[in-house]
């Protein structure tokens, strides 16, 4: 399967992290009794204007945080020889909207999925989730450019962090019928183990 097909069912839709994956054999040597969890944190401020779509919650020139739990052991749903998406992770956060001042908006999700491609230019990493925002429900769906070499595999690994600019970074947002894009501004994207902790 190419790596267009992944980013399709990594998209932007409802049962993002509902379909039924194929569970296969595991990739790593550790297991998710034995290895530490992995925290993908993201923060910054989305771009103004959007790129598309109507921002009906008035994110644009807005800060935004969010982390992801993942635990390293944890078996690719679908892969590839370059390629792995994993699912479900815990994702929490804090977004603010122009529609509440300066009030912060807390987010949660069960649902999260990674997507990761090691690739000779650069390396793809896509997340996404369904989440409720002020009492609507969106499917959110990032994507990043990292510079080649950042991901040492395509699985749950720690990676230093990375600038996020509008030439490497967009976040999608939808509430089935409308659809924005924005760029993030400025922020970054790490992956990090606890004091200690270690993969193989």
């Amino acid at each position: 399967m190419e790596s267009s097909n992944v980013r399709a069912k990594v998209s932007l839709t409802a049962a993002l992290a509902a379909m039924p994956w194929l569970v296969l054999p595991a990739l790593s040597g550790v297991t998710p009794d034995t290895a530490p969890n992995v925290t993908y944190t993201a923060s910054g401020t989305f771009a103004s204007p959007p790129i598309s779509g109507p921002d009906t919650l008035k994110l644009a020139g807005e800060p935004f945080s969010i982390d992801i739990v993942a635990n390293a052991g944890s078996v690719p749903i679908e892969h590839g020889r370059n390629w792995a998406v994993l699912s479900p992770f815990k994702m929490t956060g804090i977004v603010h909207s122009g529609l509440l001042g300066a009030t912060p908006v807390s987010i949660a999700s069960d649902e999260a999925s990674i997507y990761e491609t090691i690739g000779p230019d650069y390396d793809p990493f896509e997340t996404g989730f369904p989440v409720d925002v002020i009492g609507i429900k969106l499917t959110i769906h990032a994507q990043v450019t990292l510079p080649a070499g950042t991901l040492a595999k395509p699985l749950i690994h720690p990676f230093a962090a990375v600038t996020l600019t509008p030439a490497n970074a967009t976040v999608t947002y939808s509430d089935g019928t409308n659809v924005t894009v924005l760029a993030i501004q400025t922020g970054t994207l790490a992956a990090t183990l606890p004091t200690g902790g270690n993969t193989k």
